[in-house]
């Protein structure tokens, strides 16, 4: 696209100098309407040029939302993670604790059954003092097995919670690895063969059978650094012309022969 402008504005300039030159034996007005129809095939193809304009800024627009909805399967995959290891730990804790209370209500009613033997065996004199421990032991007793109760009351409400979660967590999962794998569709990294800084534009060393298309948005890094954004207009069968896109690359840097060109989105969305 770029090379025909450049075509078009050197004959602009040279039908001027043939108006001037051979106006006498060809007729101005012949020459005059083909420099005419020459300006009007030059705003169709700036109609074209905003037109691909357009679709690159909806193609950026789509690469923002397909990273915010990454980073908000990542944070929900950790969130899910750090509750389900909570519960866990609770729930742990909860068991030990029955444990423990079961051990003392296992000694206490031995310790009741102790006290009606005393009580049968020493006879009246000593039922105030017996029935006094006897009714502290049951009244210990009753609220140990409360405490149970309620500690196997949130044990189980811990497990359905658990449960619950880890089925969160698997499907969290299957759409980080759909997502994986969509990405993995776009793999790959390309060199910049050359760049034209006047014309905003690069060729890139990779064509048809890659995996970049007509509406893919490249990304430029240099040593592993982000140096500016690529959008494609021209897809050849050994190379493929790119525009860089304004504001997109840092002050004082420019991109360079020997950079490096990868996808900066996937083709498809793995959601």
């Amino acid at each position: 696209m770029k090379t025909v402008l450049v075509v078009l504005l050197i004959l602009a300039a040279g039908a001027g100098a043939w108006f001037s030159g051979l106006s006498g034996v060809f007729g101005i007005n012949g020459q005059y309407q083909d420099f005419k129809e020459m300006i009007a095939y030059r705003k169709v193809l700036d109609k074209e040029i905003r037109d691909w304009t357009g679709l690159r800024n909806d193609m950026i627009k789509n690469r923002g939302r397909a990273a915010e909805e990454n980073l908000s399967l990542i944070s929900n995959k950790a969130s899910v993670t750090q509750q389900r290891d909570e519960q866990l730990s609770k729930s742990s804790e909860l068991k030990e604790e029955e444990v423990k209370l079961n051990a003392d209500l296992s000694k206490i009613n031995q310790q009741v059954q102790e006290l009606k033997a005393q009580l049968s065996e020493f006879g009246v004199s000593s039922v105030e003092e017996i029935q006094a421990r006897m009714e502290a032991t049951e009244n210990a007793t009753k609220k140990l097995q409360e405490e149970i109760d309620q500690i196997k009351g949130a044990t189980e409400v811990a497990a359905k919670k658990r449960t619950e979660q880890a089925t969160e967590l698997a499907n969290r999962q299957k759409e980080q690895a759909e997502y994986r794998a969509a990405l993995a569709k776009n793999s790959g990294e390309y060199p910049v063969l050359s760049v034209d800084p006047q014309w905003g534009f690069v060729v890139i060393g990779a064509g048809q059978g890659s995996n970049i298309d007509q509406n893919t948005v490249l990304l430029v890094t240099r040593d592993g650094r982000s140096i500016g954004k690529l959008k494609v207009t021209s897809l050849e069968k050994n190379q493929t012309v790119a525009d860089i896109v304004k504001d997109s690359v840092p002050a004082g840097m420019s991109i360079q022969p020997g950079d490096m060109v990868q996808l900066l989105r996937p083709v498809q969305s793995a959601r």
